[in-house]
């Protein structure tokens, strides 16, 4: 535990005396303790709050934290490859969430969304899907076509479909979230890095590599403006370049970006 958690943890037990029942404080601060240990890498301890805060939260009757904080732990066990868990906190968040809050709520997206992702992740690419577009649509309708969390739904989708080998599929979807992100944020932006990268490697596994190559040199260049072209972030979009110059047959052309990608690593 680091100091800065240890004195939260500290902080929150003082507390805890001075509640005089206040359940909803302590759920609240249950939850930003089990947050700081997410951020701090400790999933363990993170889960442990996030279970107690959701306890407090069903207490309460506060259905929509409640969902959040299971959403939380199925996440980490899916980090964690403990896939069955994942799926036990997650579908039984989404029971509740289905009996007790609107259909379309937000937070229910959330959870479509992480049932997907436990489910591309064991390879049963029909299921996440289904899971995936029940969250599209829930975005869709309460966010409207040009918000950010759509993008990031037919970038999940797109991931799903490049995993399933439906590339023609997978380009659709990233290029339906690049087109929303430009809008967003800009074709400059940090997030439009994730579109450029799930393009390049759909159009790679097509052997369509000129186009591979334009996507992955657009992730390279936005990615070198933001970090500087030393930093580590910048090595697996060197690395990217490289292999496609290599299935190119450009053995020069690949060794150079192989290099570069090398050189970061030693220093």
């Amino acid at each position: 535990m680091t100091k800065n958690n240890l004195t939260y943890v500290l902080f929150l037990l003082v507390s805890i005396h001075f509640l005089n029942g206040q359940s909803s404080t302590l759920a609240d601060q249950y939850f930003r303790l089990a947050d700081d240990f997410k951020k701090n890498q400790q999933p363990d301890s993170s889960m442990v709050y996030y279970e107690k805060a959701a306890i407090e939260y069903q207490t309460l009757g506060d259905i929509e934290k409640f969902i959040a904080s299971y959403n939380q732990i199925g996440i980490i066990l899916t980090r964690k490859d403990q896939y069955e868990k994942a799926k036990t906190y997650l579908e039984k968040a989404l029971t509740i969430g289905l009996s007790s809050l609107d259909q379309n709520h937000l937070e229910i997206a959330t959870t479509y969304i992480s049932l997907g992702v436990v489910y591309n992740a064991e390879g049963n690419y029909t299921q996440s899907l289904i899971y995936h577009n029940k969250a599209l649509a829930i975005r869709l309708q309460r966010l409207g076509k040009n918000d950010a969390q759509t993008a990031t739904s037919y970038g999940n989708i797109g991931n799903v479909y490049l995993n399933a080998k439906e590339y023609d599929k997978s380009i659709d979807a990233h290029l339906k979230a690049m087109k929303i992100r430009e809008k967003v944020f800009g074709k400059a932006s940090p997030e439009i890095i994730e579109s450029y990268r799930g393009l390049g490697n759909a159009y790679r596994e097509q052997k369509k590599y000129k186009k591979a190559l334009k996507y992955f040199e657009k992730a390279l260049e936005n990615k070198i403006r933001q970090r500087g072209p030393g930093h580590i972030d910048v090595v697996r979009f060197y690395k990217n370049m490289s292999d496609v110059y290599y299935l190119m047959g450009q053995k020069t052309q690949g060794d150079i970006y192989n290099s570069k990608a090398e050189e970061i690593l030693k220093n």
